[in-house]
């Protein structure tokens, strides 16, 4: 499984919370084209140990690079959707599912 972490990092509360509006408003569409393609799983966490500071994470969880190649596409559709992007800095971690517990 491969698995991708992105951060995204917000100036303000309201330009945080209008992110997960404009996500909220096309996300039905999308997620079954990513699991056609291979996403399988996806959530959103709002990081909240950092004071002052207005992130969210992303946590992507593909079957493999191929299915993170082949939903890539989709992902360019979305933010051409969003004409006017919310200024963010975003940072993305790829990695290999090495070690897992299910409880």
């Amino acid at each position: 499984m491969l698995v991708n972490i992105t951060i995204q990092t917000f100036k303000t509360e309201n330009d945080l919370e209008l992110s997960l509006s404009k996500w909220d408003s096309v996300k039905d569409k999308f997620m079954p084209l990513f699991k056609e393609r291979g996403l399988k799983r996806y959530s959103i966490t709002r990081i909240w140990n950092k004071k002052e500071q207005f992130q969210l994470g992303h946590i992507f969880e593909y079957i493999n690079e191929d299915a993170l190649k082949n939903c890539l596409p989709i992902w360019h559709d979305i933010e051409k959707q969003f004409k006017d992007k919310i200024e963010n800095i975003t940072t993305g971690y790829r990695g290999i599912l090495i070690d897992e517990y299910n409880f």
